[in-house]
């Protein structure tokens, strides 16, 4: 799915009305329908109170198409609209609309005072994606009046004074909402965790947009959802082999760590290639036996941590290194070995690398124009810093990661809820799978052996990442269903992958004969 622009938003809007031919308003009636639907959802059968701030262009008028369709459905309504000399003209045709109804409207302007009434539910219809920059220091005590409060709040779009397309200031002056319901399109900003106490949680209602006109649109952001995912996947043939599955190596562990190569090498099993091969310091030997017992474990000449990368090392499609490595001398030659053996190679097999590995080459930035082309980097936020340094805020972030990428053509996997991948071609592609239970020890080992399986089975490397990213968070999301998120284990995950691909690959299931 295209993350796209406000300009691109608005240019759609205007092109369905057109194309549809649609009565003045009648996009606004959609979203207030859908935005209705959605919140029907969270009251069920009960009648509530919604006391809803309209603005006065077409956020606002969203918000005044809900308010009426509330109080038909028996609701207990409050609407507030912004005083205004220019309003929109379908916010105004809304507006009769609601005293047709008998509905009353109350006036207010940004120096208002606001009593919410207790138990009420608030909705943040003021100003949407549409706001061009940041709200001015008149507008603090009005926002305030909402933040104070413990009503949940709803925002409508984005929470009012969020830019939708550049960085806002954490200090700056914008509604914190508990939950955003975003129109027709995802909005960067909900994908970034600088502005998680903004946004709360968000839900995308889809306006039903031509995707005619959608794919006209240009753009370098997308966010991942399963229509995306299941025409990357590719379905089972009757007569394969373990060889048409391809063959991985997960090399990594030292004393005491050699469980983060046991999840890699589970993952990887469970993510479908027919052959993986662990790779160990001696002293993981019968801990790789014992654990993963459908592998292969084949050692390093040292007992306590990985001093080389032998052939064997080399023979599979795809090689995943670092987890649980250390970043011991020895280790750090390793790895520098393997990278010039890894150059003298006419076919290499796929490059992961995650955890120390990552270390190790921060640390040794002149190593980095040594990677194969299109290797696949899996850092956590503070990996990450390590080797593209500091940034001010998520969007300089995002910045600094594209500049990376395109310099030593790889793949970066920033990790985090809404784990973003990006490729050296500027593509930025946020996934939509996942939960806050994934923040648990191990639960980055599995995704480098789901990805690190995909590259074996001949996955390119831009599908692998996506794929992997993406089937990571849907077996965590399968797992909460059965297990709490706090007490999710990276165990689990790998648990319920074979339930993540029931779900991309329905089809699969046998009947019982």
């Amino acid at each position: 799915m295209k993350i796209l622009s406000t300009q691109q938003i608005l240019d759609i809007e205007e092109q369905t009305k057109l194309q549809e031919q649609l009565p003045e308003a009648a996009l606004m009636e959609r979203a207030g329908r859908l935005l209705f639907g959605a919140l029907q959802q969270v009251f069920g059968e009960c009648r509530c109170k919604a006391e809803i701030l309209c603005g006065f262009g077409n956020n606002g008028g969203d918000g005044l198409v809900l308010g009426r369709l509330l109080h038909k459905a028996g609701h207990a309504v409050k609407i507030y609209l912004l005083q205004h000399s220019s309003y929109s003209s379908e916010n105004l045709l809304n507006q009769q609309r609601l005293v047709q109804a008998g509905i009353d409207i109350i006036a207010i302007d940004k120096h208002s005072g606001l009593a919410f009434e207790k138990g009420s539910i608030i909705i943040d219809a003021l100003f949407g994606h549409g706001l061009s920059r940041l709200l001015d220091e008149s507008w603090r005590m009005l926002i305030q009046q909402i933040n104070a409060v413990d009503n949940p709040v709803f925002a409508i779009d984005v929470p009012s004074g969020l830019l939708a397309d550049k960085h806002t200031p954490t200090d700056a002056i914008v509604v914190e909402a508990n939950q955003t319901y975003t129109l027709g399109f995802v909005k960067v900003p909900l994908l970034l965790p600088s502005y998680g106490r903004f946004t709360g949680d968000f839900m995308l209602l889809d306006m039903g947009f031509d995707q005619r006109i959608i794919a006209e649109k240009e753009t370098s952001a997308h966010y991942t959802t399963s229509i995306d995912v299941k025409k990357l996947v590719r379905p089972l043939a009757k007569f394969s082999h373990k060889g048409t599955f391809g063959h991985a190596v997960v090399a990594g562990g030292r004393y005491g760590s050699i469980g983060a190569t046991v999840l890699a090498g589970r993952a990887a099993m469970k993510s479908g290639c027919g052959l993986v091969t662990c790779y160990v310091p001696q002293c993981g030997y019968q801990i790789i036996q014992s654990t993963v017992p459908e592998a292969l474990a084949k050692t390093d000449p040292n007992e306590r941590s990985i001093s080389t990368f032998t052939k064997e090392a080399l023979q599979g499609e795809s090689l995943s290194v670092g987890m649980g490595m250390g970043t011991a001398e020895e280790s750090r030659k390793a790895l520098f070995q393997l990278l010039k053996d890894l150059e003298k190679l006419a076919d290499p097999p796929k490059l992961l690398l995650d955890a120390d590995a990552l270390n190790i080459l921060s640390s040794q930035q002149d190593w980095l124009h040594m990677l194969p082309p299109f290797s696949i980097l899996t850092p956590h936020p503070k990996e990450l810093e390590r080797l593209i340094g500091k940034w001010q805020h998520d969007f300089d972030k995002l910045q600094k990661a594209l500049e990376w990428t395109a310099t030593y053509q790889q793949i970066l996997i920033v990790k985090g809820a809404n784990t973003v991948i990006i490729f050296p071609d500027g593509q930025l592609h946020f996934n939509s799978t996942g939960n806050p239970g994934m923040a648990t020890g191990g639960a980055g080992d599995v995704l480098s052996g789901i990805i690190g399986s995909l590259l074996a089975q001949r996955y390119a490397p831009h599908d692998a990442a996506i794929l992997g990213v993406y089937l990571h968070g849907l077996a965590a999301d399968c797992a909460a269903k059965a297990v709490h998120q706090k007490s999710m284990t990276a165990t689990d995950i790998i648990d319920h992958l074979s339930a993540a691909w029931f779900y991309l690959l329905p089809d699969t299931a046998l009947p019982l004969r």
